[in-house]
């Protein structure tokens, strides 16, 4: 693991704000992140683990360690004839998922286009937008325990979400970093236009039936 010195990191962070990390490490995978929990590196507060960049305000140099979580990939496993369960990285952006899951006429996050940050971010917040939650759709992630270095499932249940809330933003706030994210998706289904704006901008675009998971997108 190649940890680098007085790093800008005005491309990490949607305001653009140009400031220095004095230590700065990419990790792509678990592995390399177990290794720097394990090399004492996470053992006092001075490091900050960064994804999409979206949910942070600079306000001068970081005087510690800035992990970017790079860790991608996104995979699907068919449940049965209707739901699949689509795992992805912590580090893929979120509206590259949504995205790709609408691409492959997957249904459930839709509504929750174009909302910034990384994937291991959503779960934290239990993110949502025009009447849909994270939670709605999740299934479980995998987090690595800082203390131990050892991985985690986390089950729906466990994350205790409320309104962009979860157990990550309380009792286990800084004691785990998030590696994925599963989602239990409709491979048969009907978009959620309950939302009333979503309606109106279908409407609009001179669709009043059975709207694609893709139309919604667009609506959005």
């Amino acid at each position: 693991m190649k940890i680098l010195k007085n790093i800008s990191l005005k491309l990490y962070n949607t305001f653009g704000i140009d400031v220095n990390a004095a230590e700065y490490a990419e990790v792509a995978d678990v592995v390399s992140l177990k290794g720097l929990i394990m090399a004492g590196r996470l053992k006092d507060a001075n490091y900050l683990i960064l994804g999409g960049g979206s949910n942070v305000l600079f306000t001068g140099d970081y005087d510690g360690l800035v992990i970017r979580n790079m860790i991608v990939g996104i995979r699907m496993k068919e449940v049965d004839d209707s739901n699949v369960l689509v795992t992805a990285g912590a580090g893929v952006v979120w509206d590259d998922l949504v995205h790709y899951c609408i691409e492959h006429d997957l249904g459930g996050i839709e509504n929750l286009i174009s909302i910034p940050g990384s994937v291991g971010a959503g779960p934290i917040q239990n993110i949502g937008a025009y009447g849909v939650e994270l939670k709605d759709t999740f299934h479980s992630l995998d987090a690595i325990e800082i203390a131990t270095g050892e991985l985690r499932t986390f089950y729906k249940e466990e994350c205790e979400f409320g309104y962009r809330d979860s157990i990550f933003k309380r009792e286990q706030k800084g004691k785990f970093i998030i590696v994925s994210v599963s989602l239990l998706l409709k491979s048969k289904s009907k978009p959620d236009i309950s939302y009333g704006a979503i309606s109106e901008e279908l409407i609009k675009m001179g669709i009043h039936d059975g709207p694609a998971i893709g139309d919604v997108g667009k609506a959005i």
